[in-house]
Order: structure tokens, then sequence, then C-alpha cells
């Protein structure tokens, strides 16, 4: 059996950002065009943790995983990302079609 534990999730704060500018697509979903766009639209968009972009000066020692760190240290201290005060579990749900077959709803 499954064992379900509640976590203290991390939730935009949206009295310091607009939630449409910082959400984006699945990280696999982003195409290049999509990418550029999140990076435009937000210096806190979440496009810069789960799909930075890579720099001609990238190193071992700073690339798109270093900034993805400083990008999440840096929201969280600044209270940009602030984490729940109590354990929860948190509902989600998708909707999709196969492929191939019809939405029948």
């Amino acid at each position: 059996m499954a064992e379900i534990i509640p976590f203290k999730a991390l939730r935009y704060d949206p009295d310091q950002v607009k939630l449409e500018d910082v959400l984006t697509q699945p990280y696999d979903k982003i195409t290049p065009e999509m990418q550029s766009k999140y990076y435009e639209r937000s210096t806190h968009n979440l496009v810069r943790i789960i799909l930075g972009k890579a720099g001609e000066t990238d190193t071992d020692a700073f690339n798109v995983y270093t900034r993805a760190a400083e990008y999440l240290h840096d929201w969280r201290s600044g209270g940009i990302l602030k984490q729940d005060p109590e354990p929860g579990i948190y509902a989600y749900s998708q909707t999709f079609t196969v492929p191939g077959t019809r939405d029948l709803q």
C-alpha cells in the first residue's frame, strides 16, 4: 500500500508576483520559444529553475543547475517563495487526451 506523507509546499507569494507571470508549462513541454517568453515575462518565472538557459560561459561551477539553486535560495530568502507553515496533502489533477482517441467529456 502506498504511504502518503504530508509536506510543507513552497508557494509563490501573490503579493510579490503576478501568478500568471511566473507559472509555466511542464518542463518537457516547453519549446525554446516558450522558454524565451517565460524569461521575458518575469525574473521570477519558474522556468529559471525547471529549465534554465545554458550560457556560453557556463562551467562546472556556474551553469543552469547552480543558477537554479541560486534562484531558489534567493526567492525563498526574499519571500518570493514561501513555505506553508503546516504540512498538508495537496490535491492535483490533470486532463489529457490519449493520442489516437477522442475526448469524450
